[in-house]
């Protein structure tokens, strides 16, 4: 056999060398094998090489790709990053939902089949595995993906090397905890990572218990905001988006800080702002929202509302009635509709306001109709809440109002969507938020667009 001549020897020579260096640096390893540059903040997380690693940010700062890329490079090279590898690895990325989990899988995915080199160590391709050789030949590493759940019994069976907590503060507390010592034989490593959620659960007390503010803390902490991303501070689409988000929504997912959820939805301060002595500026318009008794103690609440030329919202008149008569309603409605010439009315058609919605058309009124789903309720008291805080509602001291609205609370499902909840009755707020609801559903409506209010607060 021919012996190779020097270039062929100075080439193999260089790319050894440069597999040796990437070995160690997977900043370095994702720009030349990967052919993606991380950000310097994305650079220090990838090339941490605690055990313990917790991963807390806010949006588009490429938390997905950075773990995605720290996973690749620890699969090729697993013997040389843990002294428990010999000849297989097992890595698990474990999520709330099958779905989350594959997004950080599909990433892992893209970064492999599409890269000519790389592709030639794949074994095995699933939905939910991937099975790649060493870099060096000598093994392989199973990158596992699995959903939680609610019991997470689809992560029992496993001795991971890698443990991969995705969307970590959404996974329940006791799931973590019974999974996480599967980990303790092959000195596993584990990373949280998450936007941050509520001042509760795992996720939560490793950040709590994570240096430099806690010295003696086990977890190595990346804390990373938004704006830290310089193409965000660039992109017109994320600063608009910017725009829509609440207080307390900015804090969480631009910020990437934790908040206490169990406080009041609209603060008892905004609506002691809402009463104080305001006035429409120039022509109004009219619209109205109904919320329809159903049963017991439960009251059928109809709130009419003006909006001004300067798109700020007034509480014009409140009323109720305990019947739930649909002709009746129906009949009453139509007053407010000829004494105010209402543009639209809003009416939760979920049970009773179904039969009212289709005769108060009948009638020729401009009635629409919502479901009040958990997200479509939670959307619209956003807007409510946004509308407080960038004092563009006068309410007037409606006692049974300002009342319900300060017990409204937040409670949020497993996935993370805000539930309304209020340990009182919440007809009048409903009322409300229709009504707010039919101004967004308006002709010429700009009022819910309270954007600038937003970027002022946050950007002078």
């Amino acid at each position: 056999m021919a012996r190779p001549d020097k270039e062929v020897l100075e080439e193999r020579q260089n790319f050894m060398q440069t597999v040796l260096d990437c070995s160690t640096d997977a900043a370095k390893f994702s720009e030349v094998f990967l052919d993606h540059k991380l950000f310097p903040y994305n650079q220090d997380y990838v090339n941490c090489k605690e055990r313990f690693i917790v991963y807390r940010s806010g949006r588009q700062v490429g938390k997905t790709m950075s773990t995605a890329v720290k996973t690749v490079h620890f699969a090729f090279f697993a013997p040389l990053l843990s002294k428990t590898v010999n000849k297989e690895c097992t890595i698990v990325i474990a999520a709330p939902t099958q779905n989350q989990a594959g997004i950080m899988f599909d990433r892992i995915r893209s970064l492999l089949i599409n890269n000519e080199f790389l592709k030639g160590y794949i074994i095995r391709n699933t939905q939910t595995e991937m099975w790649v050789n060493f870099l060096d030949n000598t093994g392989m590493s199973k990158i596992i993906t699995r959903a939680t759940g609610e019991t997470g019994v689809t992560l029992r069976g496993y001795s991971p090397h890698v443990i991969i907590a995705d969307e970590c503060s959404f996974i329940k507390t006791d799931i973590l905890r019974a999974f996480l010592p599967s980990g303790m034989a092959t000195q596993a490593k584990v990373w949280l990572t998450s936007t941050p959620f509520s001042k509760a659960g795992y996720f939560y007390e490793a950040c709590q218990n994570s240096r430099p503010n806690n010295p003696e803390g086990m977890w190595k902490e990346f804390h990373v905001k938004s704006m830290d991303n310089p193409l965000v501070q660039e992109d017109p689409t994320f600063i608009e988006e910017i725009k829509r988000l609440t207080r307390e929504e900015y804090v969480q997912e631009v910020e990437g800080e934790f908040l206490d959820i169990g406080d009041a939805l609209i603060p008892n301060s905004l609506i002691v702002d809402s009463l104080q002595d305001g006035r429409p500026v120039g022509r109004v318009k009219y619209f109205m929202g109904v919320d329809v008794a159903r049963t017991g103690r439960d009251e059928t609440v109809y709130t009419v509302v003006s909006v001004d030329e300067k798109d700020n919202v007034f509480l014009e008149e409140v009323a109720a009635e305990s019947q739930s008569n649909v002709v009746d309603v129906a009949g009453r409605l139509q007053e407010f509709v000829h004494k105010y010439n209402v543009q639209t009315v809003y009416v939760d058609e979920t049970g009773l306001g179904g039969g009212l919605l289709d005769l108060s058309r009948e009638q020729g009124m401009p009635a629409r109709g919502v479901m009040f789903t958990l997200q479509e309720k939670a959307e619209m008291y956003k807007n409510l809440r946004l509308l407080f805080e960038n004092h563009r509602i006068k309410l007037k001291n409606v006692n049974k109002m300002v009342y319900q609205l300060s017990y409204l609370r937040r409670e949020y499902t497993e996935t993370g969507i805000m539930k309304i909840k209020s340990d009182e009755h919440d007809d009048y707020p409903d009322s409300l938020v229709l009504a707010c609801k039919a101004v967004q559903g308006g002709e010429g409506w700009h009022v819910l667009n309270v954007g600038e209010g937003i970027k002022k607060m946050f950007f002078g």
